[in-house]
């Protein structure tokens, strides 16, 4: 299977909390993917993250990360930019040892900035993060999410050019903050091939690795202000979104965020298997 689907955290019909137990009882239940959630800090210890290696490379789970919520690549205050530098880096040098494929996180505010100021600070910062992971030998794709407010730094294009001015980053694409941002208004199939055709046009074979986030959301005109379960009111719909991914052979992980983060995950596996099926006839 070309796509790979999982939860943005332990499985919720988990009996068990701890991130090992998570990546057994995703691999039980039928998915293949995980997130791990350091959105409060990295408590992980380095035995622990060799367990999970070992078990996630065992049942075939990809497995990534996403990095505490409070950071800011756009700051001018030094403490808060040292604190970003940080999170960002022990997140990753983590995921690493867990042998996850990429670190999440949020790029940051506009703040007082215009556009072009938050997209150099932000760069500057990426640039010291890919300094200190070189000098400790940690190979890791590091995931710039698209926010879901719009006064937040990181919209698509933003994190496009991000990517093709730093090797080492990678959008990832979260459909619910495009859709309450206003980046792209989703309502069927052929906002889903636009998003992608652009995907492809500015960073290749992207479409062929890419990690995205899905849910529904409630929105205002600001932006996001929370996710919903899939089917709640179809903003933005996922079952175009799973025959968009079927009918293309785009390959890559979905990791769901809705608050049923098994159960809706695995609703998106059910729906791209039977459109897979379906081409596979025709």
């Amino acid at each position: 299977m070309s796509i790979r689907f999982g939860p943005a955290g332990i499985p919720l019909s988990c009996k068990e909390t701890s991130t090992l137990s998570g990546v057994k009882c995703c691999k039980d239940i039928g998915l293949d993917a995980m997130e791990l959630e350091f959105v409060h800090g990295v408590r992980m210890k380095d035995v622990s993250a060799a367990e999970i290696k070992s078990a996630a490379g065992d049942l075939d789970i990809r497995l990534s990360s996403h990095a505490p919520y409070y950071v800011n690549l756009c700051t001018n205050d030094p403490a808060k930019r040292e604190n970003t530098i940080r999170h960002i880096f022990h997140s990753a040098r983590t995921t690493a040892l867990c042998g996850g494929i990429i670190t999440v996180f949020h790029p940051g505010f506009y703040q007082k900035l215009s556009p072009q100021e938050a997209f150099a600070a932000a760069k500057k910062t990426l640039l010291e993060i890919e300094e200190k992971l070189k000098q400790n030998k940690i190979k890791i794709r590091l995931g710039a999410e698209t926010v879901g407010k719009k006064s937040a730094f990181g919209g698509l294009l933003e994190n496009i050019k991000l990517s093709q001015e730093l090797d080492f980053v990678e959008p990832v694409i979260d459909f619910a903050h495009l859709h309450a941002r206003g980046d792209f208004r989703i309502n069927g199939e052929s906002e889903y091939k636009a998003i992608f055709d652009l995907l492809e046009r500015e960073l290749g074979d992207y479409v062929k690795r890419f990690h995205c986030h899905f849910s529904e959301i409630n929105y205002s005109e600001k932006g996001e202000l929370n996710h919903l379960d899939l089917g709640t009111k179809d903003e933005p719909p996922f079952r175009p979104f799973m025959k968009v991914l079927a009918e293309n052979g785009y390959s890559g992980t979905v990791i769901c965020e809705s608050p049923k983060i098994d159960l809706d995950a695995l609703l998106m596996k059910q729906t791209y298997e039977n459109f897979t099926e379906k081409f596979k006839v025709h």
